[in-house]
């Protein structure tokens, strides 16, 4: 990152995007279900455009003036982003759509006792989770098209565009967290794996992708802890293992091929970090965490040298190193402890505490108010609200840097 907003600034974007998030589930924000509103033209804007610029929420603006502060490469991206839709230019981005796992997923299981407890995400619920920010930054809102837990789904918005599922694999089943029974099917978790996500889009929107669209795939994580696991049980060598995590980039470089050949313009791969960072990472013993990251290179570079033309890559793998090794560049307190109590969370949806998830955390079950904007990690993997709005904005300065706002 070019430009790194100070922190005090990213902790009240934090809050912004809080409230206009809020705002926006009660009626007054974008959508990306035929409904796309924008931000209001700045001073400089001539007062055609202004006149003709939908409507949004002051917090939502307020929003946008916090991501660019700093100047810098950030700030051109938010009014590139501005730009393209109060100028209502054919080819403007309409749409965000995002495949992958917990950490794109806007939603899937915020269903049932889980939405009850007030979690849903993967994060310091409700904090926003990164593709929600980019969208309403882009003058559009995420939602999630399926929602269900326990093996039993429907889709909830029938042109929602937040594909993305907790616990998805690339291309095959079990995912983490699923539970399967005898026969296979989840008992848990959906965890729809991404070539499925990418089945129910195009099954749904005619076997076509559009120029006004915005594709974003982040995946990846959850094969390599699948194959982890497999090899931490002595079920497989390291050698098949790493065969194994190589298999899944191949796998999805092939969706991704899938996507433009169905007429995407607009496609962004993110690489997977390194899990060895994350404070499940370095629980690890040395030896199996050395893998683990030699595993995570493994796929970065395979994913790298097969994505091919039309497909832009977003190197996440990087920005995230640069936040470990200067967080507080970053206005990030630590590193090492979760924002959320997982002791808490363990104790009131009836799991052991090592499976004790963000996706059922809330503001009763912080460990202090502040936590999800001067914290890292909401789990022992999961950003906080903090670190997903450290993706957006790498993410929104990746989109402007490679021309795709």
């Amino acid at each position: 990152m070019n430009s790194v907003m100070e922190a005090p600034s990213l902790r009240r974007l934090a809050w912004s995007l809080l409230m206009a998030l809020s705002m926006a589930s009660c009626g007054g924000g974008g959508s990306s279900d035929g409904m796309s509103t924008g931000f209001a033209s700045e001073a400089q804007t001539q007062a055609q455009a202004a006149a003709a610029a939908p409507a949004i929420s002051a917090e939502a603006k307020d929003a946008a003036a916090k991501v660019a502060a700093g100047g810098g490469e950030p700030a051109k991206a938010v009014a590139a982003a501005l730009a393209s839709f109060q100028a209502f230019r054919a080819d403007r981005i309409q749409q965000v759509i995002v495949f992958g796992d917990s950490l794109s997923d806007v939603g899937t299981y915020k269903v049932g006792s889980i939405a009850q407890a007030g979690g849903g995400k993967f994060t310091t619920n409700p904090g926003p989770i990164w593709p929600e920010t980019v969208g309403v930054l882009l003058g559009t809102s995420v939602r999630p098209f399926r929602q269900g837990f326990g093996g039993q789904s429907q889709i909830s918005i029938p042109l929602g565009t937040g594909f993305a599922m907790g616990g998805a694999r690339v291309s095959q089943q079990p995912g983490i967290g699923c539970n399967p029974d005898p026969v296979g099917a989840c008992r848990a978790a959906l965890t729809f794996p991404v070539a499925q996500q990418i089945g129910d889009y195009l099954d749904t929107h005619g076997q076509r992708f559009d120029r006004t669209q915005m594709v974003f795939v982040f995946a990846g994580s959850n094969d390599l802890f699948f194959q982890l696991d497999r090899y931490a049980h002595g079920l497989q060598t390291a050698a098949e293992t790493q065969a194994a995590v190589v298999q899944a980039a191949v796998d999805l470089v092939g969706q991704l091929r899938r996507i433009v050949d169905h007429g995407a313009t607009r496609v962004a791969v993110l690489t997977v970090p390194d899990l060895a960072d994350t404070i499940a990472g370095r629980k690890l013993p040395l030896a199996i965490a050395a893998n683990l990251s030699a595993w995570v290179t493994d796929f970065n570079l395979t994913l790298t040298a097969g994505i091919g033309g039309g497909v832009k890559l977003i190197d996440t793998y990087a920005e995230f190193k640069q936040v470990v090794a200067d967080p507080r560049r970053f206005g990030v307190s630590t590193l090492s402890v979760p924002a959320c109590d997982l002791e808490a969370i363990a104790e009131g949806s009836g799991q052991p505490l090592e499976d004790a998830s963000s996706l059922f955390c809330s503001p009763l079950t912080l460990v202090e108010l502040n936590a999800p904007f001067q914290y890292f990690y909401a789990d022992t993997e999961h950003p906080t609200t903090l670190g997903h709005l450290i993706i957006a904005r790498f993410v929104l300065t990746e989109m402007y840097r490679q021309g795709l706002i």
